[in-house]
């Protein structure tokens, strides 16, 4: 269950956060999910550059989009690059679990403050540093989700048959990068204490090309470049969407004992029967005349007629909802995954950390720090002095 009523998996770790825009502010929201102390570290004036990307929430001056990926957190004001910065941050990694940075390859290190400086104040110390590449020629190339998209494949197998790659719309790059970072970092504090602390560097690049997974499959054993086919499927039919008389319906059609199923909810016996879809491999042969018989049919019905009679029959399917619809679902709602936040005078039901622990507690309802809100909270009098004397 949601909540902080119950020991959460990460009380008691100290996360110093050096991350902005989305591949590291959702890992380090997902450790504050679990119960990590996450302390962002941001630019003074300026923090993390989606404080300034519109829309706001309600009447607040917070962004969604970083209210999206930082709550929970507390925020410091320093300078990194700046001598009194660097050493206020020293001060802190010197007592911190974690550290979690997405800048530019070594310019951590360059201001003193990479995985090879900090240790030698806590030999324990988890490093995790998020780039767009592993060693190579691209190391050093520019890494925005939408270059490692269209590196990695992913874009050449998302759009219509005949039309131009697309961008899958969630960012993916960045998404798949925080979901291994998060996985690092809590796969190095299990094993801190035979190995000691770990500097683990996450890519986006090969990370997503990881996930690329039975695609991967398929172009190894063929040697051709997997298609890209809009909603359908290459090997299974029908898998795809259909347009309904008011939205669009995904249906799923993943087995023999399925397809039966199907053709009764559809009230279409004689599909069943036909020579021509008798097989799963005989309906990808002939595709195009089962779409035919399918496209009429679906028109003539709403998205949610259609669902309740595929939950009737225990057909997958399901409406395609959009980014309105899935909050309103009862199912998002009643699974008790979702913020009590308000901000603005406007509710921002976000989902926490998914999973569930049968004896552990996740997600966190505390707003996102205002920047530099919990400066003087966090640091002590004489990095604070420091600071303010030098800029820093």
């Amino acid at each position: 269950m949601t909540g902080t009523d119950s020991a959460r998996p990460l009380d008691g770790v100290r996360v110093l956060d050096c991350t902005q825009m989305l591949s590291g502010p959702f890992a380090t929201q997902l450790l504050a999910d679990l119960g990590a102390e996450v302390v962002k570290v941001e630019r003074p004036e300026i923090g993390d550059i989606t404080r300034a990307v519109g829309p706001t929430v309600g009447d607040s001056d917070v962004s969604s989009y970083f209210a999206s990926l930082n709550r929970g957190k507390r925020s410091v004001e320093l300078d990194l690059s700046t001598p009194a910065g660097a050493a206020a941050f020293e001060r802190l990694a010197a007592d911190a679990d974690v550290v979690v940075e997405n800048y530019r390859p070594g310019t951590m290190a360059e201001w003193g403050l990479g995985y090879d400086d900090l240790r030698e104040g806590n030999d324990d110390l988890v490093y995790c540093s998020i780039s767009g590449f592993l060693e190579g020629p691209n190391r050093d190339l520019a890494a925005f989700d939408m270059v490692v998209q269209a590196l990695s494949g992913s874009m050449s197998v998302t759009g219509q048959a005949d039309g131009s790659p697309a961008r899958p719309g969630i960012p993916i790059g960045d998404i798949c990068a925080g979901m291994y970072a998060a996985l690092s970092v809590v796969t190095a504090l299990s094993v801190r204490d035979q190995h000691g602390g770990q500097h683990v560097e996450v890519p986006m690049f090969e990370g997503l090309v990881s996930w690329l997974t039975e695609r991967a499959g398929r172009t190894l054993a063929t040697g051709d470049p997997y298609p890209r086919m809009g909603t359908a499927h290459p090997s299974l039919a029908p898998y795809r969407a259909f347009e309904t008389a008011d939205g669009w319906f995904a249906v799923a059609v993943g087995s023999e004992g399925t397809w039966a199923s199907f053709c009764d909810a559809i009230d279409r016996p004689d599909l069943a029967d036909d020579p021509r879809f008798e097989t799963n491999a005989d309906r990808v042969e002939h595709r195009e005349e089962l779409t035919a018989e399918l496209e009429p049919l679906f028109a003539g019905q709403s998205a949610e007629a259609w669902f309740d009679l595929f939950c009737e029959h225990g057909v997958p399917g399901a409406p395609v909802r959009d980014t309105v619809e899935v909050f309103e679902d009862p199912q998002l709602r009643e699974s008790d995954v979702t913020t009590d936040l308000s901000l603005g005078g406007t509710d921002m039901p976000l989902v926490q950390f998914p999973a569930r622990f049968s004896g552990l507690s996740t997600g966190t309802n505390r707003v996102p720090p205002r920047l530099g809100e919990h400066t003087r909270e966090v640091l002590d009098d004489d990095a604070l002095d420091a600071v303010e004397r030098d800029g820093g």
